[in-house]
This record gives C-alpha cells, sequence and structure tokens, in this order.
C-alpha cells in the first residue's frame, strides 16, 4: 500500500499530465506532440532515452542500482477518428480526434509508474524498460518497434512484459487478473466478386454481383453460428460493401471487406477456410466467381501462468484480493500481443467507469475515464515491475 499511497501524492500531476494529453490527440503515427512532451518528462527523470528512428513513441530506460534482470512496461498513446461529445470537462482541442479509448489514461500511467520507480532507482535490483507505443490503433505500432530494433538496441532483453488497459466497465478501484486468452486476435479479408454488367431494366441479361454479395454476407452468418464450437471465441463481421454508382446500371463488381477476431488460432483457421468456401460457393451459385484474400492483424493477447501469479500477488498487494476480479475476455484487438510474441507478457484491465453511472464503452463519443484511477494506474504498473525483478534473483 505504500506504493499506492506514493501515487496518490501525485494525483495532481498525474490528472495535470493526462489533461494535456487529452486535449492534444493524435491519431496513429502522428503523435508528434505527445512524443515531445514525453521525452522531456522522462529526460527530466534522468531516463536514458533509446533511440529506435522512429518520429513517435518513446522508449527509457532505468538502470537500477543492483545489477539483475530486465523487466519492460508499456502503454499505447494514439487517439481515434472521432468527434469527442460535449461535456463540462477537459475536451479534446481537434476536431474529429480523440482520446476515445483512454490511451491517454495508459500514458499518464505508465509515466506515474516512471516517476515511481526513479524515486527507488538506488534499490532496484535490475532495470526497467518504459515502452511508449504509438499506433496501437491500427494494429502497426508494436511491429514497428520491433521493426527498428527495439530488443537489439536494449543492453538486456526483458524478461517480462507488463501493461494495462482501462476498462469502462469496471469501477474505478477494481482489478481485473486473468490467466490465458484476454484479448482476441483479428485478421482482415477482403472478398473481391464479378459478375455481368448492364441496365437495370434487363436484370435477365446480366449477373447482378449486389444479390450475389448480400447472399455472401447471409451466409457468412454460418461461420459462426454453425461451423463454430459454441465454447470457442469467434466474430467474423463483413464491415464495408462497395459497388455501383448510377442508379440504372447493373454494376459487375463488388468489394467488401471484414475481420474475423478469436481467442484460439485453430478456430481462426477453421473459420478462414469456411469463409473461403462459403463465399467461392455462394457466388458460383448466383453466376459470379469469387476472390477471398487473407491480411494479417494480429494474435490474441493470452497472459501466461507464471505471470498470472506475479500479476495477482502485485494487485492484491494493491487493493486486496477482493477487489482483484476475473471477468470475461474481450473480443477487441491489441497489438500488445505482438510483443507478447518475443517477450512473455501480462496485460490487465484496470477500472475506470465511475461508480454508479452507465459508462460507454471505448470508441464511443461519449467516453470518459474516471481519473481518480491514476494513482492506481500507475502503482499497479511500478508494483508489476518490482514484482517481476523481485521473481528474477
Amino acid at each position: 500500500m505504500e506504493l499506492l499511497e506514493q501515487a496518490r501524492a501525485l494525483e495532481g500531476e498525474l490528472r495535470a499530465f493526462k489533461d494535456e494529453l487529452h486535449r492534444h490527440p493524435e491519431l496513429s503515427f502522428q503523435e508528434v506532440h505527445t512524443t515531445a512532451l514525453l521525452k522531456e518528462k522522462l529526460a527530466g527523470l534522468g531516463l536514458e532515452l533509446i533511440d529506435l528512428g522512429m518520429d513517435t513513441g518513446v522508449v527509457a530506460l532505468l538502470r537500477g542500482g543492483r545489477s539483475g534482470g530486465t523487466v519492460a512496461l508499456r502503454a499505447d498513446i494514439d487517439a481515434i477518428a472521432q468527434q469527442e461529445a460535449p461535456h463540462e470537462g477537459v475536451m479534446s482541442c481537434t476536431d474529429g480526434v480523440m482520446h476515445g479509448c483512454g490511451h491517454d489514461f495508459h500514458t499518464t500511467g505508465l509515466y506515474g509508474a516512471a516517476r515511481l520507480l526513479c524515486a527507488r532507482r538506488d534499490e532496484l535490483t535490475g532495470n526497467v524498460v518504459f515502452l511508449f507505443q504509438p499506433a496501437e490503433e491500427v494494429t502497426q505500432g508494436a511491429q514497428a518497434m520491433l521493426d527498428h530494433g527495439l530488443l537489439d538496441k536494449l543492453p538486456d532483453k526483458p524478461r517480462y512484459l507488463f501493461g494495462l488497459h482501462n476498462r469502462p466497465e469496471l469501477p474505478a478501484g477494481q482489478i481485473a487478473v486473468m490467466e490465458g486468452p484476454v484479448m482476441a486476435g483479428k485478421s482482415h479479408f477482403t472478398i473481391t466478386l464479378h459478375g455481368k454488367s448492364g441496365h437495370g431494366g434487363s436484370p435477365h441479361k446480366c449477373t447482378d454481383v449486389i444479390v450475389a454479395g448480400a447472399a455472401v454476407v447471409n451466409a457468412l452468418q454460418t461461420v459462426v453460428s454453425r461451423d463454430t464450437d459454441p465454447l470457442d471465441s469467434v466474430v467474423c463481421s463483413v464491415l464495408s460493401i462497395h459497388a455501383g454508382t448510377p442508379d440504372n446500371f447493373v454494376p459487375d463488381l463488388l468489394t467488401m471487406t471484414g475481420s474475423i477476431r478469436f481467442h484460439q488460432e485453430w478456430a481462426h483457421q477453421k473459420a478462414r477456410r469456411r469463409l473461403e468456401e462459403l463465399t467461392v460457393g455462394v457466388a458460383a451459385a448466383y453466376g459470379c466467381k469469387a476472390e477471398v484474400a487473407f491480411h494479417p492483424g494480429v494474435p490474441a493477447t493470452v497472459n501466461s501462468p507464471e505471470l498470472t501469479v506475479l500479476a495477482r500477488k502485485a494487485a492484491a498487494a494493491l487493493v486486496g484480493p477482493d477487489s482483484v476480479v476475473s471477468p470475461r475476455p474481450d473480443m477487441g484487438s491489441e497489438d500488445f500481443a505482438v510483443l507478447g510474441q518475443h517477450i512473455p507478457a501480462f496485460f490487465y484491465w484496470l477500472g475506470s467507469g465511475f461508480p454508479g453511472q452507465a459508462n460507454p464503452c471505448w470508441h464511443n463519443e461519449h467516453f470518459r475515464t474516471d481519473d481518480s484511477a491514476l494513482p492506481l494506474a500507475a502503482a499497479l504498473l511500478a508494483q508489476s515491475a518490482l514484482v517481476g525483478l523481485e521473481s528474477l534473483k
């Protein structure tokens, strides 16, 4: 609890920092102001800045006073393209862009953890790496950092990685610790249908891709409802359809895009196979030819049993076991999972909801976080680093 009390003493500073980030949200790979602000703040703490040669994002290193292993902590820094709904609190100053997923909350929590751990620099047995990752919303920032030599440019590869995401469905003060899948993997697909164009008054002389496309969309609903084990988590969604322009033409080309989300890779592969089979077969039944292309996304975010034990210990030390909860996994995706392919990783959910209120979900124009939870975010990440370093002795 001592660490949490120290974090609470920083609450005013943390709120002010988060407000600054919230006023100036930036889209993926455009986080220039955020990056400059972080570099200034982190350099002021005496941290070493590791240059990855990227325009946005920050990597900072804290060398402990005693030799030991290395633990990494990560937060995402980008915002989303959405207009924030008017409210009485601090609002975005950038039209059409807002922190509608709480990355400003995460960034502030990690900065707070850096403040707490720097105060304990001399007693740390090992090093802590702070990863402020760009471009999570397009699920490309983690891979970009790896491609720019993240693991090669650190003096020692981290043995553990911890991160967190706010959770508006949980009230401030609760911490979710879950073993196994916590967020979904994701891949994307593009379907192209080819038919025969013609006059809208002569449908019998055409091969209408719009009718075929509607049948394909309906058929793809069975990928989950009839082809997936009910105990496996899969979402298969068509998210855009593009076809036709003039009102009196039957178009000969239709494209649709979508995504498959999953917790288990075998369920993902089965869904891919069925999607392609259904699309090609249904299109052929309507006289069309179909092309299906798959585009890689990110793997599922999976918490290992070993790190779950450490995470539960860290969380309980701050809020007690009664406030450590284990809700069901989510089907949203996180490129934190990409880093987890290279470093054993654990991902928390931290309650950010206002108790007793309806709290809009991520990517909603009314989304807000209860910033009384900022000290807990900072303390949780710092405590995770301390528990991780202790286990590496």
